[in-house]
């Protein structure tokens, strides 16, 4: 992945611990471990960048419209079948770590609707 897909990744990565709003320490962790299986390849700060994904995906939390809006914004930075895939994985790995509930299938839904290539 190049750093602006890193980047898009892990803003949905912090939203979709938002999905269900209840951020568990398990979901906390392999978020963690998300960034750090990525890299960084920036001389923007990490920890400054995971702090402020942090405050977009609240914000873009607030609301449904809010959401699905960040979503596909985001999602337009993998234009691969196997970036979408991967996307999708990493994901769908992070929601499924506590349980899955309605709201985080919901939010899988819209990431998948965003990433039309990966034919799910």
């Amino acid at each position: 992945m190049n750093q602006p897909q890193r980047e898009a990744l892990f803003d949905i990565l912090s939203l979709s611990i938002y999905a269900d709003a209840h951020i568990s320490l398990t979901e906390d962790r392999l978020l963690e471990s998300a960034f750090v299986a990525e890299g960084w390849d920036s001389e923007y700060p990490k920890s400054l960048f995971i702090e402020e994904s942090l405050a977009r995906a609240r914000e873009a939390a607030e609301s449904d419209d809010a959401m699905f809006d960040y979503i596909n914004e985001k999602a337009q930075a993998f234009t691969t079948k196997t970036a979408q895939k991967e996307v999708l994985g990493v994901v769908k790995n992070i929601l499924k770590s506590d349980g899955e509930t309605h709201e985080e299938n919901e939010f899988y839904n819209l990431l998948v609707q965003a990433l039309p290539k990966t034919g799910k």
